[in-house]
Protein backbone atom coordinates (compact mmCIF):
# COMPACT_ATOMS: atom_id res chain seq x y z
CA UNK A 1 0.00 0.00 0.00
CA UNK A 2 2.26 3.12 -1.01
CA UNK A 3 0.31 6.57 0.12
CA UNK A 4 -0.02 9.27 -2.77
CA UNK A 5 -0.62 12.71 -1.36
CA UNK A 6 -3.29 12.40 1.57
CA UNK A 7 -4.25 8.52 -0.08
CA UNK A 8 -3.54 5.51 -0.02
CA UNK A 9 -3.43 3.29 -3.05
CA UNK A 10 -4.85 -0.07 -2.35
CA UNK A 11 -5.08 -1.62 -6.03
CA UNK A 12 -3.59 -0.86 -9.00
CA UNK A 13 -6.36 -1.74 -11.93
CA UNK A 14 -4.57 -0.85 -14.96
CA UNK A 15 -1.75 0.72 -16.19
CA UNK A 16 1.70 0.16 -17.29
CA UNK A 17 3.96 1.99 -14.96
CA UNK A 18 6.95 1.70 -17.03
CA UNK A 19 5.46 3.41 -19.94
CA UNK A 20 5.90 7.44 -19.62
CA UNK A 21 2.87 8.57 -21.70
CA UNK A 22 0.84 6.10 -19.86
CA UNK A 23 -2.22 6.90 -17.34
CA UNK A 24 -2.09 4.38 -14.24
CA UNK A 25 -6.02 3.66 -12.44
CA UNK A 26 -5.55 2.91 -8.85
CA UNK A 27 -8.13 2.16 -6.07
CA UNK A 28 -7.37 4.24 -3.16
CA UNK A 29 -8.98 5.53 0.56
CA UNK A 30 -8.74 8.86 1.87
CA UNK A 31 -6.76 8.20 4.94
CA UNK A 32 -8.59 11.70 6.49
CA UNK A 33 -12.26 10.23 5.54
CA UNK A 34 -11.55 6.80 4.95
CA UNK A 35 -13.63 6.97 1.87
CA UNK A 36 -13.00 5.23 -1.27
CA UNK A 37 -11.46 6.92 -4.31
CA UNK A 38 -10.08 6.86 -7.80
CA UNK A 39 -6.93 7.75 -8.20
CA UNK A 40 -5.58 8.59 -12.16
CA UNK A 41 -2.05 9.00 -11.93
CA UNK A 42 -0.94 11.05 -15.00
CA UNK A 43 2.37 11.32 -17.12
CA UNK A 44 2.38 15.09 -16.34
CA UNK A 45 0.12 17.54 -15.08
CA UNK A 46 -2.68 18.84 -16.86
CA UNK A 47 -5.55 20.59 -15.86
CA UNK A 48 -9.25 18.90 -14.75
CA UNK A 49 -11.80 17.99 -17.78
CA UNK A 50 -14.61 19.93 -18.54
CA UNK A 51 -17.00 16.91 -18.95
CA UNK A 52 -21.06 17.37 -20.22
CA UNK A 53 -23.17 16.87 -17.58
CA UNK A 54 -24.35 13.25 -17.65
CA UNK A 55 -25.05 10.75 -14.83
CA UNK A 56 -22.94 8.32 -16.86
CA UNK A 57 -20.14 10.38 -15.96
CA UNK A 58 -18.01 10.04 -12.82
CA UNK A 59 -16.22 13.54 -12.83
CA UNK A 60 -12.56 14.50 -10.87
CA UNK A 61 -13.34 15.94 -7.93
CA UNK A 62 -9.55 17.59 -7.70
CA UNK A 63 -5.94 16.97 -8.68
CA UNK A 64 -2.71 16.91 -6.97
CA UNK A 65 1.24 16.83 -6.68
CA UNK A 66 2.97 14.24 -4.71
CA UNK A 67 6.55 14.73 -5.54
CA UNK A 68 6.63 13.74 -9.59
CA UNK A 69 3.91 11.89 -9.21
CA UNK A 70 0.64 13.72 -10.08
CA UNK A 71 -2.64 12.07 -9.63
CA UNK A 72 -6.57 13.07 -9.90
CA UNK A 73 -8.87 12.41 -7.67
CA UNK A 74 -12.61 11.14 -8.53
CA UNK A 75 -14.62 10.25 -5.36
CA UNK A 76 -16.42 7.03 -5.01
CA UNK A 77 -19.21 6.46 -2.93
CA UNK A 78 -18.60 3.76 -0.04
CA UNK A 79 -20.82 0.91 -1.72
CA UNK A 80 -19.18 1.59 -5.40
CA UNK A 81 -17.57 -1.20 -7.21
CA UNK A 82 -16.71 -2.35 -10.45
CA UNK A 83 -19.11 -3.30 -13.13
CA UNK A 84 -20.13 -7.07 -13.22
CA UNK A 85 -23.27 -7.14 -15.36
CA UNK A 86 -22.50 -6.75 -19.47
CA UNK A 87 -26.31 -5.46 -19.86
CA UNK A 88 -25.84 -2.51 -17.73
CA UNK A 89 -22.18 -1.67 -18.38
CA UNK A 90 -23.36 -1.81 -21.77
CA UNK A 91 -25.94 0.93 -21.44
CA UNK A 92 -24.09 3.14 -19.05
CA UNK A 93 -21.01 2.97 -21.36
CA UNK A 94 -22.55 3.85 -24.35
CA UNK A 95 -25.01 6.62 -22.65
CA UNK A 96 -21.61 8.07 -21.15
CA UNK A 97 -19.53 8.01 -24.86
CA UNK A 98 -22.82 8.89 -26.29
CA UNK A 99 -22.41 12.23 -23.98
CA UNK A 100 -18.79 13.08 -24.28
CA UNK A 101 -18.60 12.36 -28.37
CA UNK A 102 -21.98 14.76 -28.71
CA UNK A 103 -19.95 17.58 -26.67
CA UNK A 104 -16.82 16.93 -29.74
CA UNK A 105 -15.24 15.36 -26.27
CA UNK A 106 -13.44 11.93 -26.93
CA UNK A 107 -12.44 9.86 -24.30
CA UNK A 108 -9.16 7.50 -25.12
CA UNK A 109 -8.79 4.69 -22.66
CA UNK A 110 -11.83 3.14 -22.25
CA UNK A 111 -11.65 0.10 -20.38
CA UNK A 112 -13.40 -2.37 -17.47
CA UNK A 113 -11.43 -0.72 -15.03
CA UNK A 114 -13.42 2.46 -15.71
CA UNK A 115 -16.69 1.11 -15.53
CA UNK A 116 -18.18 1.39 -11.77
CA UNK A 117 -21.58 0.19 -10.96
CA UNK A 118 -23.36 3.30 -8.39
CA UNK A 119 -26.71 2.69 -7.52
CA UNK A 120 -28.08 0.09 -10.00
CA UNK A 121 -26.46 1.82 -12.88
CA UNK A 122 -22.95 2.59 -14.40
CA UNK A 123 -20.64 4.90 -14.35
CA UNK A 124 -17.36 5.67 -16.55
CA UNK A 125 -14.61 7.34 -15.12
CA UNK A 126 -11.38 8.85 -16.51
CA UNK A 127 -12.69 10.75 -19.35
CA UNK A 128 -11.01 13.73 -20.46
CA UNK A 129 -7.45 12.82 -19.32
CA UNK A 130 -4.35 12.43 -21.15
CA UNK A 131 -4.47 8.76 -22.10
CA UNK A 132 -2.18 9.42 -25.10
CA UNK A 133 -2.32 8.41 -29.02
CA UNK A 134 -5.21 9.90 -31.25
CA UNK A 135 -8.33 9.13 -29.70
CA UNK A 136 -11.63 8.97 -31.78
CA UNK A 137 -15.08 8.06 -31.25
CA UNK A 138 -14.86 4.87 -33.42
CA UNK A 139 -11.74 3.87 -31.19
CA UNK A 140 -13.58 4.80 -28.04
CA UNK A 141 -16.64 1.96 -29.08
CA UNK A 142 -14.22 -0.69 -29.86
CA UNK A 143 -12.37 -0.32 -27.11
CA UNK A 144 -15.87 -0.48 -25.13
CA UNK A 145 -17.59 -3.30 -27.07
CA UNK A 146 -14.12 -5.31 -26.12
CA UNK A 147 -14.60 -4.00 -22.00
CA UNK A 148 -18.08 -5.58 -22.10
CA UNK A 149 -16.71 -8.83 -23.93
CA UNK A 150 -14.11 -9.40 -20.73
CA UNK A 151 -17.24 -9.06 -18.31
CA UNK A 152 -19.14 -11.89 -19.70
CA UNK A 153 -21.09 -11.99 -22.81
CA UNK A 154 -22.17 -9.24 -25.43
CA UNK A 155 -25.47 -8.46 -25.53
CA UNK A 156 -27.44 -9.83 -28.07
CA UNK A 157 -28.56 -5.85 -29.75
CA UNK A 158 -25.07 -5.13 -30.16
CA UNK A 159 -24.10 -8.20 -32.01
CA UNK A 160 -23.46 -7.56 -35.70
CA UNK A 161 -23.52 -4.32 -35.21
CA UNK A 162 -21.39 -2.23 -38.38
CA UNK A 163 -17.66 -0.89 -38.26
CA UNK A 164 -19.25 2.56 -38.28
CA UNK A 165 -21.97 2.44 -35.54
CA UNK A 166 -21.77 5.40 -33.05
CA UNK A 167 -22.08 5.09 -29.17
CA UNK A 168 -25.69 6.38 -30.09
CA UNK A 169 -26.73 4.16 -32.76
CA UNK A 170 -25.68 1.10 -30.24
CA UNK A 171 -27.89 2.89 -27.41
CA UNK A 172 -30.73 3.46 -29.48
CA UNK A 173 -30.20 -0.48 -30.23
CA UNK A 174 -29.43 -1.73 -26.73
CA UNK A 175 -32.78 0.43 -25.82
CA UNK A 176 -34.96 -0.89 -28.76
CA UNK A 177 -37.83 -3.19 -27.41
CA UNK A 178 -37.31 -7.08 -28.28
CA UNK A 179 -38.77 -8.21 -31.36
CA UNK A 180 -41.53 -10.56 -30.83
CA UNK A 181 -41.91 -13.08 -33.71
CA UNK A 182 -45.40 -13.67 -35.52
CA UNK A 183 -47.51 -16.07 -34.16
CA UNK A 184 -47.85 -18.90 -37.13
CA UNK A 185 -51.26 -19.82 -38.07
CA UNK A 186 -51.99 -23.11 -39.51
CA UNK A 187 -53.82 -23.05 -42.70
CA UNK A 188 -57.15 -24.02 -42.80
CA UNK A 189 -58.50 -27.06 -43.43
CA UNK A 190 -60.34 -27.28 -47.38
CA UNK A 191 -63.93 -27.44 -46.18
CA UNK A 192 -65.96 -30.31 -48.14
CA UNK A 193 -67.88 -29.43 -51.46
CA UNK A 194 -71.65 -28.80 -50.63
CA UNK A 195 -72.11 -30.60 -53.69
CA UNK A 196 -70.08 -33.53 -52.90
CA UNK A 197 -71.89 -37.19 -53.33
CA UNK A 198 -72.01 -38.88 -50.33
CA UNK A 199 -70.03 -42.06 -50.33
CA UNK A 200 -71.53 -45.47 -51.94
CA UNK A 201 -72.91 -48.05 -48.94
CA UNK A 202 -70.39 -51.17 -49.01
CA UNK A 203 -71.32 -54.23 -50.96
CA UNK A 204 -73.32 -56.87 -49.23
CA UNK A 205 -70.90 -59.37 -49.09
CA UNK A 206 -68.00 -56.56 -47.59
CA UNK A 207 -70.73 -56.12 -45.07
CA UNK A 208 -70.95 -59.48 -44.31
CA UNK A 209 -67.32 -59.78 -43.98
CA UNK A 210 -67.41 -57.11 -41.60
CA UNK A 211 -69.48 -58.43 -39.81
CA UNK A 212 -67.41 -61.94 -39.28
CA UNK A 213 -64.76 -60.15 -38.47
CA UNK A 214 -66.43 -58.63 -35.23
CA UNK A 215 -67.22 -55.25 -36.51
CA UNK A 216 -71.02 -54.34 -35.43
CA UNK A 217 -73.31 -54.31 -39.19
CA UNK A 218 -75.16 -50.93 -39.21
CA UNK A 219 -79.15 -51.10 -38.53
CA UNK A 220 -81.65 -51.09 -41.38
CA UNK A 221 -83.12 -47.73 -42.23
CA UNK A 222 -86.23 -49.03 -41.78
CA UNK A 223 -86.01 -50.49 -37.82
CA UNK A 224 -88.83 -49.07 -35.81
CA UNK A 225 -87.79 -46.69 -32.75
CA UNK A 226 -88.62 -47.78 -29.13
CA UNK A 227 -91.84 -46.18 -27.92
CA UNK A 228 -91.12 -42.95 -26.29
CA UNK A 229 -91.57 -43.52 -22.30
CA UNK A 230 -94.56 -41.75 -21.56
CA UNK A 231 -95.37 -40.10 -18.26
CA UNK A 232 -97.89 -41.49 -15.66
CA UNK A 233 -99.50 -38.45 -15.46
CA UNK A 234 -101.82 -36.74 -18.30
CA UNK A 235 -101.35 -33.41 -19.47
CA UNK A 236 -104.93 -32.74 -18.77
CA UNK A 237 -104.92 -33.75 -15.37
CA UNK A 238 -104.84 -31.20 -12.87
CA UNK A 239 -102.62 -31.87 -9.62
CA UNK A 240 -102.43 -29.85 -6.64
CA UNK A 241 -99.41 -29.18 -4.31
CA UNK A 242 -100.36 -28.32 -0.51
CA UNK A 243 -98.29 -28.57 2.90
CA UNK A 244 -98.75 -31.39 5.37
CA UNK A 245 -98.91 -29.89 9.15
CA UNK A 246 -94.83 -31.58 9.77
CA UNK A 247 -94.00 -29.41 6.86
CA UNK A 248 -93.42 -31.78 4.62
CA UNK A 249 -94.82 -31.37 0.63
CA UNK A 250 -98.01 -33.54 -0.75
CA UNK A 251 -99.02 -33.85 -4.12
CA UNK A 252 -102.88 -34.07 -4.08
CA UNK A 253 -104.76 -35.44 -7.36
CA UNK A 254 -108.50 -34.74 -8.46
CA UNK A 255 -110.26 -37.12 -5.96
CA UNK A 256 -107.95 -37.63 -3.89
CA UNK A 257 -108.28 -34.90 -1.26
CA UNK A 258 -110.21 -36.91 1.13
CA UNK A 259 -108.32 -40.18 1.06
CA UNK A 260 -104.84 -38.81 1.54
CA UNK A 261 -105.28 -36.03 4.00
CA UNK A 262 -103.26 -36.70 6.78
CA UNK A 263 -105.46 -37.47 9.60
CA UNK A 264 -104.99 -34.65 12.75
CA UNK A 265 -104.19 -36.94 15.93
CA UNK A 266 -104.76 -35.32 19.03
CA UNK A 267 -100.88 -35.08 19.43
CA UNK A 268 -99.72 -32.82 22.31
CA UNK A 269 -96.91 -30.38 21.23
CA UNK A 270 -93.30 -31.32 22.25
CA UNK A 271 -93.13 -28.30 24.80
CA UNK A 272 -95.93 -29.69 27.09
CA UNK A 273 -94.19 -31.90 28.79
CA UNK A 274 -91.16 -30.06 29.86
CA UNK A 275 -93.39 -26.98 31.28
CA UNK A 276 -95.54 -29.71 33.60
CA UNK A 277 -92.67 -30.84 35.07
CA UNK A 278 -90.62 -27.71 35.88
CA UNK A 279 -94.39 -26.37 37.86
CA UNK A 280 -93.90 -29.48 39.56
CA UNK A 281 -90.71 -28.69 40.65
CA UNK A 282 -91.68 -25.46 41.82
CA UNK A 283 -94.21 -26.40 44.10
CA UNK A 284 -92.02 -29.04 45.77
CA UNK A 285 -89.91 -26.08 46.04
CA UNK A 286 -92.31 -23.81 47.67
CA UNK A 287 -93.46 -26.45 49.73
CA UNK A 288 -90.45 -27.17 51.28
CA UNK A 289 -89.55 -23.67 51.92
CA UNK A 290 -92.80 -22.72 53.80
CA UNK A 291 -92.33 -26.07 55.59
CA UNK A 292 -89.00 -25.13 56.85
CA UNK A 293 -89.84 -21.20 57.66
CA UNK A 294 -92.52 -22.75 59.86
CA UNK A 295 -90.42 -25.14 61.88
CA UNK A 296 -87.91 -22.47 62.40
CA UNK A 297 -90.06 -19.66 63.68
CA UNK A 298 -91.90 -22.44 66.03
CA UNK A 299 -88.38 -23.57 67.58
CA UNK A 300 -87.37 -20.24 68.06
CA UNK A 301 -90.28 -19.17 69.72
CA UNK A 302 -89.81 -22.14 72.09
CA UNK A 303 -86.31 -21.33 72.68
CA UNK A 304 -86.89 -17.93 73.32
CA UNK A 305 -90.15 -19.16 75.77
CA UNK A 306 -88.15 -21.91 77.29
CA UNK A 307 -84.84 -19.33 77.75
CA UNK A 308 -86.27 -17.19 80.94
CA UNK A 309 -86.33 -18.78 84.65
CA UNK A 310 -88.07 -17.27 86.93
CA UNK A 311 -86.45 -16.40 90.10
CA UNK A 312 -87.04 -18.56 92.82
CA UNK A 313 -85.83 -17.09 96.10
CA UNK A 314 -85.30 -13.57 97.51
CA UNK A 315 -82.88 -13.26 101.10
CA UNK A 316 -82.79 -10.17 102.97
CA UNK A 317 -79.04 -9.52 104.54
CA UNK A 318 -78.11 -7.36 107.22
CA UNK A 319 -75.03 -6.17 108.15
CA UNK A 320 -73.55 -5.03 112.18
CA UNK A 321 -70.67 -2.89 112.30
CA UNK A 322 -69.46 -0.29 110.04
CA UNK A 323 -68.22 -0.60 107.02
CA UNK A 324 -66.59 1.19 104.40
CA UNK A 325 -68.53 0.38 101.54
CA UNK A 326 -71.33 -2.36 100.61
CA UNK A 327 -69.94 -6.13 102.05
CA UNK A 328 -69.61 -8.77 98.26
CA UNK A 329 -71.25 -11.63 98.77
CA UNK A 330 -69.80 -14.50 96.11
CA UNK A 331 -70.46 -18.33 95.71
CA UNK A 332 -68.49 -20.71 96.93
CA UNK A 333 -70.61 -23.32 96.96
CA UNK A 334 -74.36 -23.68 95.46
CA UNK A 335 -77.34 -26.45 94.69
CA UNK A 336 -76.42 -28.76 91.60
CA UNK A 337 -80.10 -26.55 89.98
CA UNK A 338 -78.38 -23.15 90.37
CA UNK A 339 -76.74 -23.36 87.78
CA UNK A 340 -73.87 -20.74 89.52
CA UNK A 341 -70.03 -21.12 89.72
CA UNK A 342 -67.66 -20.98 92.27
CA UNK A 343 -66.53 -17.09 92.98
CA UNK A 344 -69.71 -16.04 91.06
CA UNK A 345 -70.95 -13.10 92.84
CA UNK A 346 -74.70 -13.07 94.02
CA UNK A 347 -75.14 -9.42 95.16
CA UNK A 348 -74.11 -6.83 98.09
CA UNK A 349 -75.27 -6.75 101.62
CA UNK A 350 -77.09 -5.05 103.70
CA UNK A 351 -79.66 -5.50 100.90
CA UNK A 352 -81.99 -8.72 99.22
CA UNK A 353 -80.10 -10.97 96.98
CA UNK A 354 -82.19 -13.08 95.01
CA UNK A 355 -81.12 -16.89 94.48
CA UNK A 356 -81.95 -18.80 91.07
CA UNK A 357 -82.81 -22.07 92.96
CA UNK A 358 -83.78 -23.40 96.43
CA UNK A 359 -81.16 -25.16 98.52
CA UNK A 360 -78.01 -24.56 100.65
CA UNK A 361 -75.33 -21.98 99.68
CA UNK A 362 -72.11 -21.26 100.65
CA UNK A 363 -71.91 -17.59 100.52
CA UNK A 364 -68.37 -15.93 101.21
CA UNK A 365 -68.16 -12.50 102.60
CA UNK A 366 -65.51 -10.13 101.76
CA UNK A 367 -65.40 -5.85 102.77
CA UNK A 368 -62.99 -3.80 102.73
CA UNK A 369 -61.15 -3.38 105.87
CA UNK A 370 -62.30 -6.95 106.96
CA UNK A 371 -60.80 -10.42 106.53
CA UNK A 372 -63.26 -12.22 104.07
CA UNK A 373 -65.33 -14.99 105.82
CA UNK A 374 -68.14 -17.62 104.89
CA UNK A 375 -71.95 -17.69 105.99
CA UNK A 376 -73.71 -20.72 105.14
CA UNK A 377 -77.53 -20.12 103.91
CA UNK A 378 -80.62 -22.00 102.67
CA UNK A 379 -83.31 -20.56 100.71
CA UNK A 380 -86.31 -19.84 100.35
CA UNK A 381 -85.81 -18.01 103.90
CA UNK A 382 -88.01 -15.53 105.98
CA UNK A 383 -85.35 -14.75 108.51
CA UNK A 384 -82.68 -12.30 107.48
CA UNK A 385 -79.21 -13.06 107.26
CA UNK A 386 -77.18 -10.88 109.50
CA UNK A 387 -73.63 -10.59 109.09
CA UNK A 388 -71.35 -9.08 112.32
CA UNK A 389 -68.30 -7.31 110.98
CA UNK A 390 -65.86 -8.08 113.48
CA UNK A 391 -63.08 -5.43 114.02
Amino acid sequence: MKPIGPYVAARDLGGDPTAPASVRTLRATDRLTGMPVLLHVLPHAAPLPDLPDSPALLRPAEGGVDGETVYVVTELPPHAHPARDPLLAARGGLEALAALHAAGLTHGGVSAAQLWSVDGQVALAGAGLPWGGDPTPAGDVRALLAALETLGELPASLRGAGEDATAADLLARLNAPAEVPPLRVPPPAEAAEPDAPPPPPAPPAEAAKEVGEGTAAPAPANTPLPPRPTSRRRLSEDVRITWNPDGTRRVVKPGQEEATAPRRGSRRPAWLWPLLALLVLLALAAALWAWRSGGGGDATTATRTAAPTPACCTLTFAVQGEAPGPVRLSVVRAPAGAGLKAGAEVGTAPGEVTLPAPGEYVLRVAADGYAPAEVTVTAPSAVPVTIDLAP
